[in-house]
């Protein structure tokens, strides 16, 4: 009996072992299976991943085919062809007009950034190409998209007033910041705006430690009537110049110094414009650096006793909203993982374990020494000290500008002033949310404590009397008089006096006396003092800023 029964567990042993050794090959061919319908769904990938050129280029010709689709790694077919350095396959989708080259993966990478990391030039080159390419197909679609933007605008006259200013630096900002006002006309298609605030005057600096604004008047005017040769031109009415902002520059910022400060010297070909980009890149690396944003919210700004707080703004009332976010600033590498150098089927398979990005966080104005590696998923984070930013909004309803035109008015305005942009940014989101009121003032953060104030002032609308007078008198037009440059002539010019005004402040540091103190500085100095002694101590939790309901008419 003894005998028998150790038949039988010898027997529903081998069973076992049977019945394991199916279920792992059921799992193993279930494996196989998932995998080999990865490669089925994704055929574009698999030819990109084997550099398959012909295969790529089939495949991009048929119309069931997503040129753009993710993999179940989260790669689109040209990120994988980045990540394997496959030079022919990163060609041949980038040339395609189905494939969009900026397209990030899953976790928010371009293929050029990939191609970056991966130190792939080849491939690196191929994307800088293609975009370049693509730039200027864009740079010529542009042109009568403009000027639709601008003839629905309608026929008006308004100021856009600009101004820094600070909660905590007021006095100081005051002293040093500039600020102008822009007077913005739009006729039809035709647009112009006339400003004065040209920089800083750097003979007037090298006699005094604080900056004095140079001032001179310019125009930016666009025509839009004239189609794809439309330009937006620049206009200096103190040299009597003109100069196309439209028109793209032939050498890049970066590029030989001397070179550049000669206006004859030869403009760089298209292809040496294409190896120092890729160059560049290279040298700078894959890692970007942005700014996390948490708690982001915008509501109405809360009265003193109930209700919404509100203003008026020349003439009419305004709600006053508010934006605020906590700000963080990192630094974001690719984390990498994938099983690059094997079969297409190892690559998909290692999606499971590839790791996640690569962050470097500090708060927004901390030092260097500040900064921590950490993982963008490590729940044991230590807690960060963040910068609360917020922006401001005084909002009317029926305006008779849209929310959306002075969005229009502010792209242009961008070519005069960089810091448009900042305020650009706010108006078109207002565009796409609360389409009935117009933001009449908007202020928005650049830095810390400082923040940039634009003002839409004085509207009136043109009737035919008015606008048949403004292109009478060549309002709109480019006086004959005036010299066309170059955009490389002009930035010739940029450079050239860029290195002069830093000779001028090299000579004004080295003949500095600290014993001869001037009034100017004695003023910074106490100013600076001041401030030093009201903010020392107050380190602790989150940092705010916040801006002053002023209503500056000046």
């Amino acid at each position: 009996m003894f005998a028998e029964t150790a038949n039988g567990a010898a027997a529903n042993g081998a069973r076992d072992d049977a019945d394991d050794a199916s279920s792992d090959d059921a799992r193993s061919d279930a494996f196989e299976d998932a995998l080999g319908a990865h490669a089925a769904r994704f055929p574009l990938h698999r030819a990109a991943f084997e550099n398959d050129v012909d295969a790529v280029r089939a495949l991009l010709a048929r119309d069931d085919v997503d040129a753009n689709a993710r993999d179940d790694a989260g790669h689109c077919a040209l990120h994988v062809a980045a990540l394997r350095r496959a030079v022919g396959a990163t060609r041949a989708l980038a040339a395609s007009a189905r494939v969009a080259t900026e397209a990030r993966d899953a976790r928010g990478w371009t293929a050029t950034r990939l191609a970056t990391d991966r130190r792939a030039r080849a491939c690196v080159r191929a994307l800088v190409e293609a975009n370049r390419a693509r730039e200027k197909r864009l740079a010529r679609e542009i042109r009568p998209e403009m000027a639709r933007a601008v003839e629905g605008v309608g026929d008006f006259e308004t100021r856009a007033a600009w101004r820094f200013g600070s909660r905590v630096l007021a006095p100081l900002i005051k002293m040093v910041a500039p600020r102008d006002a822009y007077a913005v006309t739009c006729v039809g298609k035709k647009l112009r705006i006339d400003g004065e605030l040209r920089g800083i005057d750097s003979e007037a600096l090298a006699r005094s430690m604080m900056p004095k604004w140079r001032r001179g008047k310019f125009s930016l005017i666009y025509d839009g009537d004239a189609g794809e040769r439309a330009a937006l031109w620049f206009v200096d009415h103190e040299s009597r110049e003109v100069v196309n902002a439209m028109e793209k520059p032939t050498r890049r910022d970066g590029d030989d110094a001397d070179a550049a400060s000669t206006s004859d010297a030869p403009p760089l070909t298209e292809e040496e414009m294409i190896d120092a980009i890729t160059d560049a890149l290279l040298a700078e690396g894959a890692a970007k650096k942005k700014v996390r944003t948490e708690g982001f919210k915008f509501a109405p700004v809360k009265g003193w006793i109930a209700g919404k707080a509100s203003a008026w703004i020349g003439g009419r009332k305004a709600e006053i909203w508010e934006a605020t976010a906590k700000l963080a600033r990192e630094t974001v590498a690719p984390g990498g993982g994938f099983k690059l150098d094997g079969s297409f089927e190892e690559y998909v398979e290692s999606a499971n374990d590839a790791r996640e990005n690569v962050v470097t966080r500090a708060p927004l104005g901390e030092s260097s020494k500040d900064k921590s590696g950490l993982n963008i998923d490590d729940s044991k984070d230590t807690p960060q000290r963040l910068r609360k930013m917020s922006a401001r909004c005084w909002l009317v309803r029926d305006f008779p500008l849209k929310a959306s035109q002075a969005s229009q008015i502010l792209d242009v305005l961008e070519r005069a002033n960089k810091n448009a942009a900042h305020v650009n940014r706010v108006v078109k989101y207002w565009c796409s949310n609360h389409e009935n009121m117009f933001p009449v003032k908007i202020q928005v953060p650049l830095m810390l404590t400082i923040y940039a104030q634009v003002q839409f002032k004085d509207f009136k609308a043109l009737d035919k009397r008015a606008r048949e007078a403004k292109l009478r008198d060549g309002f709109f037009e480019i006086p004959s008089d005036y010299r066309v440059k170059s955009v490389d002539e002009m930035l010739a010019e940029v450079e050239e006096r860029a290195n002069r005004d830093m000779e001028r402040i090299e000579a004004l540091d080295e003949s500095l006396d600290v014993d001869n103190e001037t009034e100017e500085i004695r003023q910074l100095r106490v100013e600076l003092e001041r401030l030093a002694k009201n903010t020392s101590g107050e380190d602790e939790g989150d940092d705010e800023y916040e801006f002053d309901d002023d209503d500056d008419d000046d």
